[in-house]
């Protein structure tokens, strides 16, 4: 099921802030920028730049997903690993709060995220 309007709301907005934190320079995000799609329950955090011998083509790359568990109101944070699978972040799964989650990611303490 997908959020509401309200939450749809503060979601983007809380995303907005976050983003805005963290793209790269303005000069540059024709080669690398920072984005994220909303899919149901799950936010996909990803690294928007050119596609590998296909530069005219501009791929979107997920390297975070926080998926929101309706019944328990908790935010569940997941990593890609090089086999292309999510992963739960093992240094905190599960938060209360989107907020909460996308300072995780930044922090990235066991540079599951950011390298």
């Amino acid at each position: 099921m997908a959020f509401s309007k309200e939450h749809l709301r503060d979601i983007e907005s809380s995303l907005t802030i976050w983003l805005a934190m963290r793209r790269p320079p303005e000069e540059i995000r024709d080669k690398l920028d920072l984005g994220y799609t909303i899919k149901g329950q799950d936010i996909f955090l990803e690294e928007i730049r050119p596609v590998f011998k296909k530069p005219g083509e501009i791929g979107r790359y997920p390297f975070a997903k926080v998926k929101y568990e309706k019944t328990s109101e908790l935010w569940k944070i997941y990593w890609m690993r090089g086999n292309l699978k999510w992963y739960a972040y093992d240094p905190k799964p599960v938060v209360d709060k989107l907020e909460l989650a996308l300072e995780e990611i930044m922090m990235d303490t066991h540079h599951c995220f950011f390298g």
